[in-house]
């Protein structure tokens, strides 16, 4: 967790400095959650954050590709909300899950 801070409120900093955009941070935001979850899902030997972990990732990546672009406006649609959605449908999906292991079957 001090990683991903470090990761987190460092890189926004270095972004800053160099002048990027802020829809930059977004794009930096999605790939060191991303990251966090990749590198989690051996810790906790939970493969199933590995899929949204890999996706953020993504998101991330294609974010700040996009940031060197004209597309700069749709970075916050792609690694903001893209991620949101994302986080969201894992987190469903495992709820769901859990709550039908606890129903006892006959």
């Amino acid at each position: 967790m001090a990683a991903e801070a470090i990761l987190l409120f460092g890189g926004i900093a270095v972004l800053r400095a160099l002048g990027r955009p802020e829809e930059t941070n977004v794009a930096w935001i999605a790939l060191v959650v991303g990251l966090h979850f990749v590198a989690l899902a051996p810790v906790w030997k939970e493969p199933s954050i590995l899929i949204p972990g890999v996706v953020l990732t993504v998101l991330g990546v294609v974010g700040l590709v996009m940031t060197f672009t004209s597309a700069i406006a749709w970075v916050p649609i792609v690694s903001g909300v893209a991620s949101g959605v994302t986080l969201l449908s894992g987190s469903l999906a495992y709820s769901r899950r859990a709550l039908a292991s606890l129903n006892p079957t006959n």
